[in-house]
């Protein structure tokens, strides 16, 4: 359904929790599955087991990752490293515009 909305310039990307998650998303025609909040372990292993399965499909590993934890999630079988404290790490500025007549 995704693909028939969005056209065929458009990636679908599907956040997953488990392999079977990453597995359906792919097998339903997503081009990009992301393998969040797992364990550098479990990342590996899971995402070696996808890509026999799924050489075309990108995996993204995000979820918790730090710059200090980002290296043990490296692996030849992920392709994109996401750091969700790029957009929610930072506190908001609160202002506003009074105009005074």
């Amino acid at each position: 359904k995704a693909r028939g909305a969005s056209g065929f310039s458009q990636k679908i990307e599907v956040e997953c929790q488990s392999l079977d998650e990453a597995l359906i998303a792919a097998e339903a025609g997503a081009d990009v599955v992301m393998l969040d909040n797992f364990t550098p372990d479990k990342l590996k292993k899971d995402a070696k087991i996808f890509k026999e399965k799924y050489p075309h499909v990108t995996v993204e590993a995000s979820g918790g990752i730090t710059i200090e934890t980002m290296s043990g999630y490296f692996s030849e079988h992920v392709d994109v490293i996401s750091q969700g404290k790029l957009t929610q790490g930072y506190g908001c500025v609160d202002f506003s515009l009074k105009i005074v007549h």
